[in-house]
């Protein structure tokens, strides 16, 4: 068992070696290797895991990494991370499964309330799922848990934006300028939110334009899809954040059934 420990922590060091050297190749082939070994101990066979759906993750192959969290969260499931990271691999995939996502991000918030970025992701995922008050209330909640980080003040506006809460979120956008007084990033998102919401305000001029010339007849207004799912396979705000580098998941916690594919 010594040998198999030392050659398992050997692996494993080689495999985060090259994930440091950008060969993630050669990492995903260190891992594979280290996993065909049956008598594994519990945590380096978890921590493979998690290594190797962090690279499928950044190769856009959700559904392998899915199968990894699932075996993962096997082990770790009180860890809110893995939850977190399932959750993006729902939400992200080309038919991305948004349902399925809000059950792992609910999951993760509850075991780690504090992570805004979790919070606002979700906030938006339930705007797109039509829960719409819920959202906003998530997307609120994250911006004041961290009020200098422009990727969550970002969410918010979108979210207010896409249900169509324009004067709240010109509100929420002249507040924050006092807040990040000449902060080239800020002036660039505000920037594009404005010209945003001048395409959305002229597509409803033209509208309801056309619903004067054309007499009483039904109208159907323009669909804008949420963030959470504005094209697949990445949507834009959920690019700009990145998917941040996993520490290790602390141990225990009540359990939950795992992904399965």
């Amino acid at each position: 068992m010594p040998d198999t420990l030392n050659l398992a922590d050997r692996l494993l060091a080689l495999g985060a070696h090259y994930r440091e050297l950008g060969r993630a190749h050669d990492a995903q082939n260190v891992l594979a290797r280290l996993l065909s070994h049956r008598t594994l101990p519990a945590d380096v066979a978890c921590q493979a895991q998690i290594a190797l759906a962090e690279i499928q993750l950044a190769r856009r192959r959700y559904k392998k990494a899915r199968r990894h969290l699932a075996a993962a969260l096997q082990a770790e499931a009180g860890s809110a991370r893995l939850h977190y990271l399932m959750a993006v691999a729902c939400r992200e995939d080309d038919q991305g499964n948004l349902r399925r996502a809000a059950v792992y991000y609910g999951r993760a918030l509850e075991l780690d309330p504090a992570d805004h970025r979790c919070r606002g992701e979700y906030g938006l995922v339930l705007l797109h799922l039509g829960r719409t008050d819920e959202g906003l209330g998530h997307l609120a909640k994250a911006q004041e848990d961290a009020p200098e980080d422009l990727d969550t003040l970002a969410r918010h506006l979108l979210g207010l934006r896409r249900a169509g809460k324009l004067d709240e979120a010109r509100a929420l956008l002249r507040q924050s300028r006092f807040r990040f007084p000449h902060h080239a990033k800020f002036e660039k998102l505000a920037a594009e939110f404005q010209f945003q919401i001048l395409r959305q305000e002229q597509e409803f001029a033209r509208l309801q334009s056309e619903q004067l010339t054309d007499g009483d007849g039904p109208v159907l207004l323009p669909f804008v899809r949420h963030a959470a799912h504005d094209g697949p396979p990445r949507p834009a705000l959920f690019r700009r954040a990145g998917i941040r580098k996993l520490r290790r998941p602390d141990a225990g916690g009540p359990g939950v059934k795992a992904d399965e594919e």
